[in-house]
């Protein structure tokens, strides 16, 4: 009864013996390891003619492509928390050994590569059909909406974007003709001046912001054409972006970002488009799988959302065997849908071998985003603009497919 509780020893402050190599404090299955040996084998040679022989040395990019896609996998997107990492997560200062990049270099590298990161997709494409996976022997092809680094609270409408406009052109003939009038009263008073004075702030900032809304609203009125209405709106900081409604119901500035996932889950095929409807993505996604691969799917499965008589017309044509849904799932359809191809696969789909094949397009098709967005915790782009955003969706892709290669390894 009057003996003291025991603890174990705890004394802060006294000095401690770590590992001589960072590696060696690590779990050895941790996939760190994996990304580094692979992107190790990999030809990055098209990164490197992009950096000068002049000047100062560069980071190695292959170094920092590592920190990106690990930082994928460990849903970390921000330059910034990547450079905080190098000092305090083994796993990302073991990638980055004894250098510590600042974040504008880290982000740099992103923007400047955005073109690169397909190729690096398809390298991750190769090596997974190595292994005997991205079997395309059933491809699922789907679409996500996700948001942009954008809000509402930066778009303005079109009914709003004329009146700014003209309330503009007012405020700018009002300052000129107050400097023509002050330029009168001075060459009356001191004779003609060169008139090298330069235009006044408040002036610049007027036109600039005009030049801006104008930009916006012809882009609009661009991509609404005939459909354009008062309350359709443009977000200034990203003029690419759309308004799509979300998975939540909600309407969001995103980009729809698709996907092509062969049999094992691989990402075979990317793609990234500013148009809510998936439609005009079907044939452009076949074409891609294609491309990474070298060989076309023996059968494509898509939703309702890709349904169009002109895409089936032209997938028949091609010889291109596909399932492609004519209603919602759990949805009852029309009977008798128009079109002839429509009402050839509408056919198609009521035979058993068919119902059980597309069956499995939702878990084949929807897994990689819920991996994306669950797992790996990507749910909005942080670059801007199409091409940027391009390039950031391959990224993501290629680190998930490199997750998928290592599951599969270690299985």
């Amino acid at each position: 009864m009057g003996d003291e509780i025991q603890f174990k020893a705890y004394e802060q402050g006294q000095g401690q013996l770590l590992p001589g190599f960072v590696g060696d404090a690590l779990d050895p299955s941790d996939p760190v390891f994996f990304v580094d040996d692979l992107i190790e084998g990999l030809d990055l040679s098209a990164f490197e003619r992009r950096y000068g022989v002049m000047g100062e040395h560069a980071y190695p990019p292959r170094m920092l492509l590592k920190l990106w896609l690990f930082g994928a996998i460990a849903g970390v997107y921000s330059g910034r928390e990547i450079a905080r990492r190098l000092y305090w997560d083994l796993r990302f200062r073991y990638l980055a050994s004894e250098l510590r990049p600042d974040f504008r270099t880290i982000n740099r590298f992103r923007d400047r590569h955005r073109e690169d990161f397909a190729q690096v997709l398809r390298e991750t494409v190769r090596i997974a059909r190595r292994s005997g996976l991205a079997k395309l022997g059933r491809v699922a092809i789907d679409g996500s909406k996700i948001r942009a680094n954008t809000s509402r609270s930066k778009a303005m409408s079109h009914g709003r974007m004329r009146e700014a406009e003209a309330q503009l052109d007012d405020e700018i003939a009002q300052i000129l003709a107050q400097m023509d009038e002050l330029n009168a009263r001075e060459d009356d008073e001191h004779g003609d001046g060169d008139g090298s004075g330069g235009l006044p702030a408040e002036l610049q900032r007027r036109e600039q912001r005009r030049e801006r809304i104008r930009e916006a609203r012809q882009q609009l009125e661009t991509e609404k054409g005939e459909q354009l209405k008062d309350r359709h709106q443009k977000s200034f900081a990203d003029l690419e972006a759309n308004m799509m409604k979300t998975g939540e119901g909600a309407m969001q500035y995103c980009y729809n970002a698709q996907a092509a996932a062969s049999e094992d889950g691989i990402v075979v095929a990317t793609g990234i488009s500013t148009s809510p409807s998936d439609a005009p993505q079907l044939l452009p996604m076949i074409d891609a799988v294609r491309e990474n691969t070298r060989q076309r799917p023996k059968i494509a499965l898509a939703d309702a959302g890709y349904r169009s008589e002109e895409n089936l017309r032209l997938l028949q044509r091609r010889r291109q065997r596909c399932l492609v849904a004519i209603g919602r799932e759990g949805k009852n359809g029309a009977k008798w849908p128009r079109g002839r191809f429509t009402q050839r696969m509408h056919r198609i789909l009521r035979l058993p071998w068919a119902r059980a094949l597309y069956a499995q397009r939702k878990t084949q098709g929807e897994r990689p985003f819920a991996e994306i967005k669950q797992r790996m915790r990507f749910r909005r782009f942080s670059l801007r603009g199409l091409a940027k955003v391009r390039g950031e969706w391959d990224l993501v892709c290629a680190a998930l497919n490199l997750v998928t290669i290592w599951r599969s390894a270690e299985a």
